[in-house]
């Protein structure tokens, strides 16, 4: 007995949050890179119907979309391009529709759940919410690897900013010559608490796709266990707040070195606008930014009932230990009473632990309220997103990130303790990124009351400050430390050489037709006299 497969559309190749209510392929709409000019077949992901009609959750399926010898779409089959973006626009990005086509029951993807030929479902997860953990473990490739690209955007355009401003120079003191723009207090501030930023994500990138890659492993070789679902639902909840952030952060950061390097960083040829553009795709697609945070809020809810109710949570990578201390965390208080106590790391952890613990309780206590009014739970989670599960999310991560890059000054990485030449300027980098990430949430540090009077604010802003002074003469070896080749970088006043004029000015006179006159030249300088009367 042939048994074809009913499927519900997500999207190809990118999960959403949504799904298409259509039992069949019929007039589905879907996009999706690289299927605009010459993909011959589709990765869909699908909610899998069986022939009585149950319904067994998202499952992966290997769709045919084109003639690999003609690229001519199949039957039942219409595709396209969607035409041009604001940037990446060497992905043909396309558009499809189904209408009546049927894939065969082989086309299933079955390492977590499959279809026999009488039309039984069978899988080796007993619990669904377990298989669905270990589905959600794969799915999270594309946000780990968003967060590496995003990364290496900050890694494209710190340099460009730093190397400039390090180069360019404007005013100075009475009777002194002119001094680089890097060495003024507003430069600093804007541009090195992103520099700081640009090594703690480099850290979390990287040891972040190593843990992906374990669960990529697990399920290479069947490994079924209740820790790899969990493993596979922390690196979901994790990648949902990952991208975001990592994302957000290079954002703001290509922006503000484009303003930092003045007219010059306006230029095309100098790459900050093209950064720009490709970066600012990463905030929408694997999710829109804000959509998928509440995947982690969701996890880490989860997790404090598991608390609530007496039980120790645990998870792989032991993200969410911290919260077995939920009481105790509750009741600490910002006790820095100096600038020079505040420039120590544990200061801004101790102050997350406090900042994360105090935002899930109070998300809890905002979504058990819109529920007790009668909402129901779809409208209840909307209506507690904004100053709640939202900064929960972006708080956690915040943290983890911080505590990963922590842990390594305190253990080493590989086996290799950080060189001693190389920890106070590792230092001033975590505590300038833990102090600039925790003063955007003071509001809440102070609601919650873990900060108060007048002084703590003013010690977290000078420690800042102090910081950016202090990590100021590292900061073109800290740039140049983590900068692609100058061919990579591509970029007339981020080259190595700190020769910014001299390179924009031989960019400028190689642009084609540079000393051309226009092809209108003649129309522009045959100006009619004034006063004459014009013929009819």
């Amino acid at each position: 007995m042939k048994v074809d497969i009913t499927i519900n559309i997500y999207l190809l190749f990118y999960f959403q949050e949504f799904k298409l209510n259509t039992p069949d392929f019929e007039a589905t709409k879907i996009w999706s890179g690289n299927l605009g000019k010459n993909a011959t077949h589709a990765l869909t992901y699908a909610q899998l119907y069986t022939p009585d009609g149950k319904c067994h959750g998202l499952h992966s399926f290997v769709v045919p979309v084109r003639d690999p010898e003609t690229l001519r779409s199949y039957p039942g089959v219409v595709v396209g391009d969607q035409g041009e973006k604001l940037g990446l626009n060497g992905l043909d990005n396309g558009f499809m529709h189904f209408n009546n086509y049927r894939i065969p029951r082989e086309y299933l993807l079955n390492r977590t759940g499959d279809v026999l030929e009488n039309g039984t479902y069978v899988t080796p997860y007993k619990d669904p919410n377990k298989r669905f953990g270990a589905s959600l473990g794969a799915l999270s490739g594309g946000r780990v690897g968003i967060t590496g690209m995003c990364t290496c955007n900050l890694k494209l355009c710190m340099p460009i900013a730093i190397r400039y401003s390090a180069a360019r120079r404007q005013f100075g003191p009475p009777g002194k010559e002119e001094i680089p723009v890097l060495e003024y207090q507003l430069q600093q501030w804007r541009l090195l608490p992103f520099l700081a930023a640009t090594y703690v994500l480099e850290h979390w990138s990287d040891s972040f796709f190593m843990d992906f890659v374990g669960v990529r492993i697990g399920l290479m070789l069947g490994n079924n266990s209740e820790e790899q679902a969990e493993l596979g639902k922390e690196i979901h909840a994790l990648s949902c707040a990952s991208k975001p952030f990592a994302s957000w952060i290079a954002r703001d950061a290509v922006q503000e070195c484009r303003e930092a390097c003045g007219g010059h960083g306006y230029f095309y040829v100098n790459r900050l606008g093209a950064i720009r553009n490709d970066n600012d795709t990463n905030c929408t697609y694997e999710g829109d930014n804000n959509v998928i945070l509440q995947q982690t809020s969701n996890y880490l809810l989860a997790n404090l009932e598991q608390v609530r109710s007496g039980k120790k949570v645990s998870s792989p990578l032991g993200s969410i230990n911290f919260l077995n201390d939920l009481d105790s965390l509750l009741k600490t208080k910002f006790q820095v009473r100096s600038v020079e106590d505040c420039l120590r790391p544990e200061v801004s952890l101790e102050a997350y632990r406090w900042l994360v613990v105090r935002l899930l309780v109070d998300s809890d206590a905002r979504l058990k309220q819109q529920l007790d009014k009668g909402k129901d739970g779809f409208s209840a989670r909307n209506d507690s997103q904004v100053y709640y599960c939202r900064t929960l999310a972006i708080a956690f991560i915040e943290m983890t990130v911080l505590e990963r890059f922590y842990k390594v000054l305190q253990e080493g990485k590989n086996g290799e303790d950080v060189p001693s030449e190389l920890r106070p300027v590792l230092t001033r980098i975590c505590s300038l990124f833990g102090l600039w990430r925790l003063e955007q949430h003071l509001t809440t540090l102070y609601q919650g009351g873990y900060i108060t009077g007048s002084n703590p604010p003013q010690i977290i802003r000078e420690a800042i400050l102090r910081l950016c002074t202090e990590l100021k003469d590292d900061a073109v070896s800290l740039a140049d430390a983590v900068a692609p080749t100058d061919f990579i970088l591509n970029s007339p006043i981020g080259q190595s050489d700190g020769e910014i004029y001299k390179n924009l000015y031989n960019a400028m006179i190689n642009t084609p037709n540079c000393f051309e006159r226009p092809d209108w030249w003649q129309e522009f300088v045959n100006k009619p006299v004034i006063g004459c009367k014009a013929k009819l």
